[in-house]
């Protein structure tokens, strides 16, 4: 199996993780975490990245970064590498010291900075390692409140700038968001398919990587299929368009409605919702979803009249792409 793309681009703006492999440490000592964070000096002088905000934990580590350059795999091959052949020469071990590749989500920032920048330096309060953020010392968090003298490399600008330049008024953030970790969703945190964005902000991705990448990974890479995914609201607008119905007929539950069946097959296929998802909007349960999915296919392939329907329905679905596509703006 190919690896998946990594999505570069000038600006982009990423929530990094990297784990150790099994799960095993890859800081085994406080110096561990202080010659890695040597690194990181290191590779911002080289790469010209920008890193928002941190926190290393014994086993894994978070980077809230920004790329100027668009040249996130070059940066984290030279923190992972470095690091990896010093902790593997100090401590006189064999194999990788990282598990598999590192995870990156890329993040709209506008939208997400604050929230992603709280997860992170929340990290050590959830795992009980203290009873304040503030107190834990391999974070940028102490950084942010002056707690301690911030390294030059650490850019705080963006996210301070959101709380008036006043790190009293982001530490009053972070207590709040305390108070409601437990209302905190994944979703918005490392997003769908290694993105966290609105899906305007994700067609913007597609045309600034637009010619960057072959037919094939558009076709095969979960991120650009769902990039690519189209909103409920447009395979609404399309079958409405193409079909002449209106929106009730959609969710119409009478037996040989085909256009609900249509319906249900179009957002299985050209969404990016999850059976779940699409359970919620056509009030069923998800396992009902999958089983009239799957009877759906098997009428189109012994139907004419049905295989004709479902033809209009993929070369419009076409059209509206490429449309949407060619008029997102650079």
């Amino acid at each position: 199996m190919a690896r998946p793309l990594r999505i570069e681009f000038e600006g982009a703006f990423y929530h990094v993780i990297s784990r150790g492999e099994r799960k095993e440490n890859i800081y085994n000592s406080s110096y561990d975490k202080k010659k890695f964070i040597e690194k990181l000096s290191k590779t911002v002088d080289k790469f010209t990245v920008l890193i928002h905000a941190y926190a290393l934990m014994n086993n894994h580590y978070h980077l809230l970064l920004e790329t100027p350059k668009g040249n996130l795999a070059r940066v984290m091959h030279h923190i992972n590498t470095n690091y990896s052949n010093w902790f593997k020469r100090k401590y006189k071990v064999e194999g990788s010291i990282f598990q598999g590749r590192y995870k990156s989500i890329l993040v709209e920032k506008e939208s997400y900075l604050k929230t992603l920048s709280a997860y992170i330096h929340l990290n050590p309060w959830r795992a009980r390692i203290v009873k304040s953020p503030e107190d834990y010392y391999w974070s940028s968090y102490r950084s942010y409140l002056k707690k301690i003298k911030s390294p030059e490399w650490l850019y705080k600008k963006d996210i301070l700038a959101l709380f008036n330049a006043d790190p009293n008024q982001y530490h009053q953030f972070i207590k709040s968001m305390m108070k409601n970790q437990e209302g905190v969703k994944k979703i918005n945190i490392y997003g769908k398919n290694c993105f966290l964005g609105s899906e305007d902000y994700l067609k913007v991705v597609l045309q600034k990587v637009k010619g960057k990448m072959s037919e094939k990974d558009n076709r095969e890479i979960p991120d650009i299929k769902y990039i690519r995914s189209l909103s409920l609201n447009e395979i609404k607008s399309v079958l409405l368009m193409e079909f002449n119905i209106i929106e009730k007929d959609l969710f119409r539950k009478v037996k040989g409605n085909i256009w609900r069946k249509l319906f249900i097959y179009a957002l299985k296929n050209y969404t990016s919702l999850s059976l779940k998802e699409i359970g919620v909007i056509m009030d069923m349960d998800y396992a009902a979803v999958s089983k009239l999915g799957l009877r759906f296919e098997i009428d189109i392939n012994n139907d004419e009249q049905l295989m004709d329907i479902v033809y209009r329905l993929e070369k419009h679905i076409r059209q509206t792409k490429f449309t949407l596509m060619s008029n997102v703006e650079t």
